[in-house]
């Protein structure tokens, strides 16, 4: 599995929450640690298939100043 949004490698995505019904998982909530989103598995494919999002949601992490909308980092003061 890959990043919907930049298609990152398994190696970037960190599980962060599992559904369950019993020991029985209904879905899953996964992050990207190389462009910060964040999906659920059980979405509709239009929302996190890439080949079927518009290109526009597309990111590629490695031109990040490209990019109009950036949130600073927070200076940690």
């Amino acid at each position: 599995m890959n990043c919907p949004r930049c298609n990152a490698g398994e190696a970037h995505l960190r599980t962060e929450h599992q559904g369950r019904e019993g020991a029985e998982v209904l879905w899953t909530v996964y992050y990207c640690q190389h462009c910060c989103f964040t999906w659920r598995d059980s979405e509709p494919a239009e929302s996190i298939d890439p080949e079927q999002r518009d290109p526009w949601f597309r990111v590629d992490s490695e031109r990040k100043e490209e990019y109009r909308h950036n949130i600073p980092p927070v200076d940690g003061g």
